[in-house]
């Protein structure tokens, strides 16, 4: 009787999925509330806002944190968080850089820099899943890690000189939208159809909503979390090779304080940091609104400092938000 209990997870039941599906598609609304909120109040604040620059800037800024934050989700919906995704980013972006400003081939160059990432996400999902350790203080300690990596690698210089036609990739549009946009939309669909239409998306469910119930059903906890992990590496560094194409060059501080902005698109998007719940729409969404209070507050003037506040106070409360709809 207690194995069928098990076999049959919260998870698995026909209402626990429609009641999580319920729960997503009310968060969802929210977002696209607030969206419009923010985009009618901006449209009359700002003459600036609805120009076609700035919509583009706003579009390229949320397709870069929307790629770093859906590799996120993976981890968040695992129960774990990864604090180094902005380090990975900025070091991807560098070395990708390096070897093109040497003479390299782009593709080599550009492998080289996801495979960096990769390399990152499968040390910390090693780590967390083999060792034991949390995955806070894992990605912490890599942060610091892969920092200094990247500031040492060029002494604290930056690289330029990269050719146009990866340039390219990262401002030229492709019927009117940008490239790194387009890019956006294509992984959101595959990280949704792997969630949602796959055995080891429902399995990376499983673990974060209760790893012990998932391990004993037979799902292989260890390895959904390794895969996590590795996930959020590549697609952080993706996001930071196509931050270094829309800037033209590779700075050693790129990425730097992204990762709080990265885990509040996800939080916002409706994922629960205590793992089992989180949507690539939501995703999106969450990473388009803090794009647009971003520009919001740049175009209305608010100072930097008050910026990174405003960062911090959604985050928290964000999570006070799963907190009180976990406890009820």
């Amino acid at each position: 009787m207690s194995d069928q209990k098990i076999a049959t997870s919260p998870w698995d039941r026909s209402h626990g999925r429609s009641y999580l599906a319920s729960l997503a598609q009310l968060s969802d609304a929210r977002l696209f509330l607030a969206l419009a909120v923010v985009m009618t109040a901006m449209s009359f604040l700002s003459d600036a806002f609805l120009t076609p620059g700035n919509l583009r800037s706003v579009g390229l800024y949320a397709a870069f944190l929307g790629i770093a934050a859906l590799g996120q989700l993976f981890v968040v919906i695992v129960g774990g968080i990864d604090l180094s995704v902005g380090s990975t980013m900025g070091l991807a972006g560098i070395v990708t850089a390096s070897i093109m400003a040497d003479g390299g081939n782009l593709y080599l160059a550009v492998f080289v820099g996801i495979a960096i990432g990769v390399t990152v996400g499968l040390f910390n999902g090693f780590v967390v899943a083999y060792v034991g350790m949390t995955s806070f203080i894992v990605t912490l300690a890599t942060l610091q890690i892969v920092r200094g990596i990247t500031l040492g690698y060029k002494q604290g210089q930056a690289v330029s000189g990269l050719p146009e036609g990866f340039i390219e990739i990262g401002s030229t549009p492709f019927v009117g939208v940008p490239i790194p946009l387009w890019i956006l939309i294509g992984l959101a669909i595959l990280v949704w159809l792997f969630l949602s239409r796959t055995a080891q998306g429902r399995e990376m469910y499983a673990v974060g909503s209760n790893q012990l119930a998932s391990g004993i059903s037979g799902v292989p906890v260890k390895r959904r979390i390794l895969l996590a992990f590795t996930l959020s590496g590549l697609f952080a560094s993706l996001a930071g090779i196509l931050v270094t194409a829309r800037l033209g060059s590779a700075v050693p501080n790129a990425g730097v304080g992204m990762e709080l902005v990265v885990i509040a698109a996800v939080v916002i998007g409706g994922a629960s940091l205590a793992g089992g719940r989180g949507t690539a729409l939501g995703v999106l969404l969450g990473g388009l609104l803090i794009a647009l209070v971003n520009n919001a507050l740049v175009l209305l003037a608010v100072p930097t400092y008050w910026q990174q506040s405003f960062i911090g106070a959604v985050i928290l409360a964000a999570a006070t938000f799963d907190f009180l709809r976990r406890r009820k």
